[in-house]
């Protein structure tokens, strides 16, 4: 039996789960073409200040995780 709040028991049921959040749940919902193309120019074209001055699409691109 596995113990609630145990999911390092059953690695099968948690990759499973993993592999339908990273499939299915986390994906872009668009209501209309004029929301896609909002938000691509949003993100791709409009410089926030927050992020020094870039385009979050610029910004994202700089980051670097350490080795």
């Amino acid at each position: 039996m596995i113990a609630k709040g145990s999911p390092w028991e059953n690695g099968y049921i948690e990759s499973a789960g993993s592999k339908i959040r990273d499939e299915l749940l986390n994906q872009e919902l668009f209501l209309s073409l004029a929301e896609a193309r909002w938000r691509l120019g949003y993100n791709h074209h409009r410089i926030h200040s927050a992020l020094d001055d870039q385009t979050p699409a610029v910004y994202s691109a700089g980051c670097v995780l350490p080795p």
